[in-house]
């Protein structure tokens, strides 16, 4: 029995990343680590075991996805000959939203160990219409997963039915969740075996040689200690959360009616004296407000507003529905840019190039991009970038859907994999323009050009390091260009 890894992208870190997505979705047909499902509920009459029942099946076969929004073409009543796809998107209810601790405690509930599911919702323009769709990675088990208690629901008709018996083993077979047969059992013991000594490679367990891992995380080295709230002065920049006479350097956000910022509000000479009620200014400790959920999003969030105007400020376009993911624009038939990799005192990296679309019959653009965000991690705070790649129709604007997500796919095979810690460096080399650190909001806030890096004892001896970004991309994807 094959393990899905084999069949699936290896280039995106994240499960549930955009790569890994746009794969399943243009995939189109179940599998063994695969489900496409209408909706789902997580409510106390709602049938949930029977969603429990096939994330047992996923992780003791060793790991896969449930994909949420779809309809099997063959459940539709009325059926559309010239319609190419197995699965439909569906609109989801527009209230439908699902909380992930929610959704892991109500799993748990079932399993005698605690699985970590990994949940999210997004949006895809399919056929020229834009979907709320939404996706659950059920990462393969350390051990036989065995569910604690019998699986019981109450169906359509009002009829009680069990999905699921307590102390069984289920397991992927096709594109059915079963109970595993003795050899299928075996086959999961010896995964888990297998899985749990990746784990415990990970953790630095076992004594090879010394490795140096990086992350594509970089710490933030300083941060201001106050930040500033206050009213505005006007009802119409309470509503709309945006100020008339503020310059675009000075970066703000709204928050609970409040202007939120890490400027000193309280000078009578700054920018935002005359914008605020004055005997409103406030200033509190920032690391009061990092260690409050809800006010935490707000400093994130200003961050990643002062990272927007450093990819504004040096020339980078960004998406417009994801407003943190960066690239260059591309005016000719290729666009290159200098830089200091780690082997070379120089090199030239294409970001963008013109290419023929066979899937789309006409010539697009593809650029290599990036994903910036700050995240909140063990009490600091770091940059995180996920570098990845795009299309545009005209070397400006971005395209979405099914078509260009497949075209995404192929492209990385041609270069991502091996490339992916240089293209990393190559992102966070733009941003500090060269340089080991950059500054934010005008030097309030300090960033590491250097990855957040580990050492354990798992190296291979024989390891090589990765090649340098290859300055191209094959223009061809597929061989009937016109």
């Amino acid at each position: 029995m094959a393990n899905y890894i084999s069949t699936l992208p290896e280039v995106n870190v994240e499960p549930l990343g955009d790569i890994m997505l746009d794969f399943l979705i243009e995939k189109d047909h179940e599998d063994e680590y695969l489900d496409f499902k209408e909706d789902l509920s997580i409510s106390k009459d709602s049938p949930f075991a029977k969603i429990a029942k096939d994330i047992f099946a996923f992780s003791n076969w060793g790991g896969g996805f449930i994909i949420l929004g779809f309809r099997d073409r063959k459940n539709l009543l009325s059926e559309n000959p010239e319609e190419k796809r197995n699965y439909l998107p569906i609109l989801l209810p527009e209230n439908f939203h699902i909380d992930q601790a929610d959704l892991q405690s109500k799993f748990n509930a079932y399993s005698p160990e605690p699985l970590h599911l990994q949940y999210q919702e997004f949006f895809r323009n399919l056929e020229g219409a834009d979907y709320k769709l939404a996706a659950i990675y059920v990462p393969p088990s350390t051990s036989v997963l065995k569910p604690l208690k019998d699986g019981f629901y109450v169906d359509e008709k009002g009829k009680r039915r069990q999905a699921f018996s307590a102390g069984t083993v289920l397991i992927r077979r096709g594109t059915q969740s079963v109970l595993a047969s003795k050899e299928e059992t075996f086959f999961v013991q010896r995964r888990a075996q297998t899985e749990g000594y990746k784990i415990g490679v990970l953790s630095g367990q076992p004594d090879l040689i010394q490795e140096k891992i990086y992350s594509n995380l970089f710490e933030v080295t300083k941060i201001p200690k106050i930040i500033w709230t206050a009213y505005p002065k006007s009802s119409d920049s309470v509503l709309s959360g945006w100020l008339r006479n503020i310059p675009y350097s000075e970066i703000y956000t709204s928050w609970n009616n409040k202007v939120v910022t890490f400027t000193d509000l309280s000078n009578p000479k700054g920018p935002f004296w005359n914008e605020v009620e004055t005997s409103s200014i406030t200033k509190e400790d920032i690391t009061e407000w990092l260690n409050d959920a809800d006010k935490q999003r707000i400093v994130i969030n200003l961050l990643n507003k002062e990272i927007r105007f450093l990819a504004d400020r040096i020339g980078l376009l960004r998406e417009e529905y994801r407003k943190q993911k960066f690239y260059y624009s591309c005016d000719g038939e290729s666009r290159t840019e200098t830089w200091s990799p780690r082997y070379r005192t120089s090199s030239n990296l294409t970001v963008a190039q013109r290419m023929w679309a066979s899937q789309l019959g006409r010539y697009i653009f593809w650029h290599i991009s990036v994903m910036a965000r700050f995240r909140y991690i063990g009490n600091r705070l770091f940059l995180r970038l996920d570098p990845t790649l795009l299309i545009t129709t005209n070397g400006r604007k971005a395209v979405f859907g099914e078509k260009e997500g497949t075209i995404i796919t192929r492209l990385t095979y041609h270069r991502y994999n091996a490339s992916y810690l240089n293209s990393l460096l190559f992102w966070v080399s733009r941003f500090a323009e060269g340089k080991s650190s950059f500054p934010l909001a005008q030097g309030k806030v300090i960033v590491s050009a250097k990855p957040v890096e580990s050492k354990v004892n798992v190296g291979i001896l024989s390891d090589k390091p990765a090649a340098e970004p290859l300055t191209e991309i094959p223009v061809e994807i597929e061989e009937d260009t016109p």
